[in-house]
C-alpha cells in the first residue's frame, strides 16, 4: 500500500526521537506518534557512557548534548570502607551526566524541525496487517479528538519503551524485575571525586552517584528483590544500608534531600532480546531489550541499535521493496545482538557481583591493581570494547583473582575460594547463554 510515509515510529522517547532526528535530514519521511511530548522526569538514562557519546558524534548529533548544563564524566571511582580508587576512561573519551528529560526534549526538537517528520499526538492502539499478515501500519487514538485513525507505512518501528504494548506481537521476550532503584537529587553536593561516576560498595547493596548538572548529583540506591518496597520498608532500608555509608562531604546534601522527600522508585528490568521477525515491523530500544541500569549502558545500547538499523535502512534505494526491508530487519537483529551483548551481560553480571560480599571485595582489589586489566574492564563498561572474549576473560580473571587472594591470606579460606568461583559461574552462565555464542567469543579471541 502506498503511503505518504516511509516509516511510522511508535514512541517519541529516547530511541524513537533519536532515530527520527538522524534519518529525517536524509530525506526519510517519518510519522512520529506519541501520546505526550511534555518533558519527562526519569531517574535513569542520565549517564551517557563514552560509547553513547561516540555514537551521537558519529551520527552528527553530538551538538544535542549542549545548552542544558550536561556535565562531562571522566571515569569511575569505587569506594569501600576508607579505601577509594579511581579509573579513568581510556584515552580522550568522556561520558556525560545530564537530565534525561531535558536531553530528550533537545532530541525531539531536532527531529521535529525537519519537514519530513509529522508529529502525531495520540496513543498507538494496534498494528495493522494485510491479508498476508504483514504489518502495514498502526491505528491510534488521536489525543485532541479521541478519534481512531490509521497510519500506513512500509516499515513500522515500535520504540515505546519499558512497557511496550506491542512486545507480545513482535517478540518472545521474558521480562523480569531484578531490583528497584530509589532516586534522589542532591543539590550542591561535593562528591569525593568531581566529574566521576561513584560506586559505593561498603553497604549490603550498592548505590551510585554522578553529576547531572553543575549543582545537582543523582543518587541511585539499590533495593533488592522483585517486590515494590513500601514506604516504611524503604525508609528503614535507607537508614540501615545507605545513610551510614554516605561520605562526609556528601552528608549535608543527602540529609537535606531526605528531609525534603520526593525520591522516586523505579523497577530495574532484565530482558534478553528474542524478536519475532515479521514483515513490515521492527523493535528498537527498551521495547526489545533491557539490562540492569547499574552500569549506565542503556543509552549506549539504544544509540548502537539506531546506528545499526539506520545503516541498513539507508542502504536501500527506497522503502517500497518489502522483501528488501525484511532482509534488512533480519540483518539488524543479528548485528545488534553482537554489538550489545557485552553491555547486557556486564550490566546484570556486575549487579550480581556487587550484591555478593566476596565478589564485591574481589572487584575492588582487582581494579585497585590497575594496569591493563583495569583499563580493559573500564573500556568494556564504557561501551568502547565490544569484544566478547575480553568480557569473558575479565570475568574469569576476576573470579580467579578473588579466589587466589582468599587462599593467599589463609588456607582456611579454601571453602570461600571455592564459593567465589561457584558464585561467579552461577552469575555468568545464564547471561552468557542468553546473550553470547561460543563462536562469537572464539571470534573475539582471534580479533583481540
Amino acid at each position: 500500500m502506498k503511503s505518504e510515509f516511509d516509516i511510522c515510529i511508535i514512541g517519541a522517547g529516547m530511541a524513537g526521537a533519536t532515530i527520527a532526528a538522524y534519518l529525517a535530514p536524509k530525506g526519510v519521511k517519518i510519522a512520529l506518534i506519541d501520546h505526550c511530548y511534555k518533558e519527562k522526569k526519569r531517574i535513569v538514562g542520565e549517564l551517557l557512557q563514552p560509547g553513547a557519546v561516540l555514537s551521537l558524534d558519529q551520527m552528527g548529533l553530538g551538538n544535542l548534548l549542549e545548552g542544558f548544563d550536561a556535565q562531562p564524566v571522566d571515569g569511575y571511582s569505587l569506594l569501600q570502607g576508607d579505601e577509594k580508587i579511581t579509573i579513568p576512561y581510556p584515552d580522550h573519551y568522556k561520558g556525560m551526566g545530564l537530565h534525561n528529560g531535558r536531553f530528550l526534549q533537545k532530541i525531539r526538537a531536532s527531529a521535529l524541525q525537519n519537514e519530513s517528520v509529522k508529529q502525531i499526538h495520540g496513543k498507538a492502539l494496534q498494528l495493522l496487517e494485510n491479508e498476508r499478515h504483514e504489518i502495514i501500519g498502526v491505528s491510534y487514538r488521536e489525543s485532541l479528538t479521541s478519534e481512531i485513525k490509521s497510519i500506513y507505512a512500509p516499515l513500522t518501528i515500535t520504540s515505546d519503551g519499558f512497557f511496550s504494548n506491542f512486545r507480545d506481537e513482535l517478540s518472545n521476550n521474558k521480562k523480569s524485575v531484578t531490583s528497584y532503584f530509589i532516586g534522589l537529587i542532591l543539590n550542591d553536593c561535593d562528591m569525593p571525586f568531581p566529574k566521576h561516576g561513584h560506586v559505593f560498595l561498603s553497604g549490603p547493596t550498592p548505590f551510585i552517584c554522578y553529576p547531572i548538572s553543575k549543582h545537582e548529583v543523582r543518587l541511585l540506591i539499590d533495593f533488592p528483590g522483585d517486590q515494590l518496597p513500601r514506604k516504611l520498608l524503604l525508609q528503614a532500608h535507607l537508614d540501615a544500608n545507605v545513610t551510614p555509608y554516605i561520605p562526609e562531604s556528601m552528608l549535608a546534601s543527602y540529609e537535606k534531600a531526605m528531609q525534603e522527600g520526593g525520591f522516586k522508585v523505579m523497577p530495574n528490568h532484565y530482558m534478553a532480546a528474542k524478536p519475532i521477525i515479521r514483515k513490515g515491523a521492527v523493535m528498537l530500544g527498551d521495547a526489545l531489550n533491557m539490562r540492569h541500569p547499574l552500569t549506565g549502558g542503556g543509552l549506549t545500547a539504544v544509540f548502537s541499535d539506531i546506528q545499526i538499523l539506520s545503516a541498513h535502512l539507508l542502504a536501500m534505494p527506497d522503502f517500497y521493496n518489502t522483501d528488501l526491508i525484511h532482509d534488512k530487519i533480519e540483518a539488524y537483529y543479528r548485528d545488534r545482538q553482537h554489538a550489545n551483548a557485552n553491555l547486557n551481560v556486564l550490566a546484570n553480571a556486575l549487579y550480581g557481583v556487587m550484591s555478593n560480599d566476596l565478589l564485591k571485595t574481589a572487584v575492588f582489589k582487582y581494579l585497585q591493581c590497575g594496569g591493563t586489566d583495569a583499563q580493559e574492564s573500564i573500556a568494556i563498561l564504557a561501551g568502547l570494547n565490544r569484544n566478547h572474549y575480553s568480557l569473558i576473560k575479565q570475568f574469569i580473571c576476576l573470579a580467579v583473582f578473588g579466589a587466589f587472594d582468599l587462599v593467599r591470606q589463609s588456607i582456611r579460606n579454601l571453602p570461600k575460594a571455592a564459593k567465589i568461583l561457584w558464585d561467579a559461574f552461577l552469575i555468568i552462565k545464564p547471561l552468557a547463554k542468553n546473550e553470547l555464542s561460543f563462536s562469537a567469543v572464539l571470534s573475539g579471541y582471534f580479533k583481540k
